[in-house]
């Protein structure tokens, strides 16, 4: 083998998999045919999930430092046109605000690391260092793949290698246990399977349905011309066309979603009085680069698996970018596969892991990419009546009655609890159901809940720690005023999952955690999900344990348990 596992495709989700899975001592080959990370900003909002899984692979602290500067509020405003009337702003926090902001909100965010607007462009750099200071990871751009195939053992792909300043062109077969296609919606990958998207395509609204153009300019005048507080997100709703603007650095840089009308073409004329029309004065402004895409998709592939090949983000979904569900689901796809192939790799796991990929992640996609099909509807049919671009009282009324419906819509967007935290897996193999009803999946009201397949419940703990630090890089049991396992328990346990941490609150931190998780011991996976909870570690934590790992109740466990995991919080918990 020359790799445990190739990825096709280092943008975010690829690289954060490829980290994720060299910090777990995994040896990773990564290909894309681009030269370098990207130089266009697409995705800009890092959704509370998405941050929850960048602190677990040590970046997220940086990266709340990038993007808009630290004391510029992360606004998202609603205008006719940004020189001309505003209708209605929704207030988000500055970005050194948002985490003392979450713990005040903490029934809205119950989350150490609340939303983050950054751009993909500031984000990849980031995701690129953290795999390549992995010794065992290898990052190559300029490297298109033409072939994959498998066999029962392995993934042979074929690499063309362009020469470059370090090397000569070449043609390479790589080998690895398992593949990963994270190569975006025209996925190699996923064509190379045979696998097909389902779902809705090209629904046509008046924005955010059909053929669109993000245009990428420099404005370093447009806040003070525009005579508004500065925000995040502009969204202009012209007589003639609609647009949505977002601030990539707060200091001039802006990128440009316009829907072409018609058989437009995206020539640089169109661009430049798109640009013109959406600021509603003139401003001068310099367009760095632009790229076609199409709005009005929810789609979801078939299948996520192929026996030893997976697919993650867009190559496994495609949304219309409402809501930023997008690569925030991409980047919990990966936090979902990074921990099964390590057990798959490390020969813990049984065969059906990999299968579990697509039972746990394709109803994800498919929840995912409904959320953001409503969002894109409840903002792509509205329309302004004519009043609402004339001064005068009937104007003022007008702007006044569109600007209740698009605060109410903002909140609906981008107050999102809900769609970030609240994926739970209550139907997947791995999990045995508890009985009862799970709280409702509500996009604007996360309800925290311990059953077993949901997120596990964040809580900060006396010291003012978050639980989630505690927890080990593989499994963590939770032990909540209750004895942690005996020394025989605790070797058949690290038998079955190899890494295991033991973590045993304080007296102090119970109060806030046995609410939360009503069980005395709780299993939690590594992408922090609950596999288990109860009230003994009987045949039931037993039986939980190999199926959260897909194993036959009857098969032996791994003979060399792998190390185990030690967590250096003394002053909080009693690890072990």
């Amino acid at each position: 083998m020359d790799c445990d596992v190739l990825i096709v495709g280092a943008g975010p989700v690829g690289l954060f998999l490829a980290a994720s899975l060299a910090q777990q001592g995994l040896s990773v080959q990564v290909f894309d045919a681009k030269s370098g990370t990207s130089q266009h900003p697409a995705a800009n909002a890092n959704s509370a999930r998405t941050m929850e899984h960048f602190r677990r692979i040590g970046v997220a602290a940086h990266i709340r430092t990038l993007g808009l500067p630290q004391d510029q509020p992360q606004d998202v405003a609603y205008f006719t046109t940004i020189s001309g009337y505003e209708l209605a702003r929704l207030s988000l926090p500055a970005s050194r605000d948002a985490v003392a902001y979450a713990k005040a909100h903490g029934f809205t965010w119950p989350t150490p690391e609340p939303p983050h607007r950054c751009s993909q462009l500031y984000i990849e750099p980031v995701l690129l260092d953290a795999a390549r200071r992995q010794a065992t990871c290898t990052v190559h751009f300029d490297a298109t793949v033409t072939d994959i195939a498998q066999d029962a053992q392995s993934v042979t792909a074929v690499v063309t290698l362009a020469a470059t300043a370090d090397r000569p062109a070449q043609v390479r077969r790589v080998r690895a246990r398992y593949a990963v296609g994270c190569d975006g919606p025209r996925s190699f990958v996923r064509r190379a399977l045979g696998l097909r998207y389902g779902g809705v395509a090209n629904e046509k609204r008046t924005f955010m349905g059909g053929q669109m153009e993000a245009v990428y300019f420099y404005a370093p005048r447009l806040v003070e011309a525009s005579g508004k507080a500065a925000a995040w997100q502009y969204w202009t709703f012209g007589p003639t066309q609609r647009a949505l603007i977002v601030s990539v650095d707060g200091r001039g840089h802006f990128i440009m979603n316009v829907q072409l009308q018609g058989d437009e073409a995206p020539s640089e004329d169109v661009v430049r009085s798109r640009i013109a029309q959406a600021l509603g004065a003139d401003i001068p402004f310099e367009v760095k680069s632009s790229s076609a895409w199409t709005a009005g998709h929810a789609l979801v592939a078939e299948r996520f698996v192929d026996a030893r090949v997976f697919l993650c983000g867009d190559a496994a979904h495609l949304f219309t970018p409402t809501g930023g569900l997008g690569y925030n689901t991409g980047i919990d796809d990966a936090a979902n596969l990074s921990w099964k192939l390590v057990a798959l790799v490390r020969g813990r796991a049984g065969a059906a892991l990999a299968q579990s990929y697509d039972a746990e992640r394709r109803p994800a996609g498919e929840r995912n990419t409904a959320f953001a099909r409503d969002f894109a509807n409840s903002i792509g049919y509205v329309c302004l009546p004519p009043e609402a671009y004339e001064p005068g009282p009937a104007g003022d009324a007008a702007r006044r009655a569109v600007g209740d419906y698009l605060a109410f819509h903002a909140h609906h967007e981008f107050v999102i609890p809900g769609v970030h935290l609240g994926t739970r897996y209550e139907g997947s193999p791995l999990i045995d159901t508890e009985p009862g009803s799970p709280p409702a999946d509500n996009a604007n009201l996360y309800v925290p809940s311990a059953r077993a397949g949901h997120r596990a419940p964040h809580a900060w703990l006396a010291d003012g720690t978050s639980l989630y630090d505690a927890m080990g890089p593989q499994f963590t049991l939770l032990c909540l005023d209750a004895p942690a396992p005996d020394a025989s328990t605790l070797q058949t346990a690290r038998n079955v999952l190899g890494d295991l941490a033991i973590v045993s609150p304080r007296q102090a931190d119970l109060p806030a955690l046995k609410p939360l998780y009503e069980r005395r011991y709780v299993l939690i996976r590594p992408d922090l999900h609950v596999a288990w909870r109860g009230d003994a570690l009987d045949d039931r934590f037993h039986a939980a344990m190999r199926r959260s790992l897909a194993l036959d109740a009857n098969a032996p466990p791994a003979a060399t348990p792998a190390p185990s995991a030690v967590v250096d919080t003394p002053d909080t918990l009693l690890t072990s």
